[in-house]
């Protein structure tokens, strides 16, 4: 019996992969910090979560053409993941744009915890009448 062996990667695969994966971390930094800005740079995080989904992909592609560790396999898997995430709640915050902005003034003038509360249930209840508009009850 013939063991088959996959050939080793070359030290190009490895600084390329690594590269990728660099490049993929960094830009889930930046999809992170996007994400916590004020509104209108806030759409920012959806552009850069699409960039780091798309070199997510390809570096898992190049990753497992080349056949590198597992690591490397799983760590584009959750970077694809984590850039889903964020692309779908920047996304959200775009389609609820009247009502995020109307929640991030709220909550920037809040001083109290009270106040704070207040704002968190009125864009509950705000979003909430979106819900029921898409999906009335009897």
């Amino acid at each position: 019996m013939q063991q088959q062996t996959r050939p080793r990667p070359t030290d190009e695969q490895l600084k390329t992969s690594s590269l990728y994966l660099r490049i993929v971390l960094l830009l889930m930094l930046a999809t992170l910090l996007a994400s916590s800005l004020p509104l209108p740079w806030k759409a920012a995080a959806a552009a850069i979560a699409l960039v780091t989904a798309v070199v997510s992909i390809v570096g898992l592609i190049k990753v497992v053409r080349a056949g590198l560790p597992g690591t490397f396999r799983i760590t584009f898997v959750l970077g694809l993941i984590a850039a889903g995430f964020f692309l779908l709640t920047s996304l959200a915050q775009i389609v609820f744009w009247p009502v995020t902005a109307d929640f991030e003034a709220c909550t920037s003038a809040a001083v109290t915890q009270s106040a704070q509360e207040a704002c968190t249930k009125d864009y509950s209840d705000r979003l909430m009448q979106y819900n029921k508009m898409f999906n009335p009850q009897d």
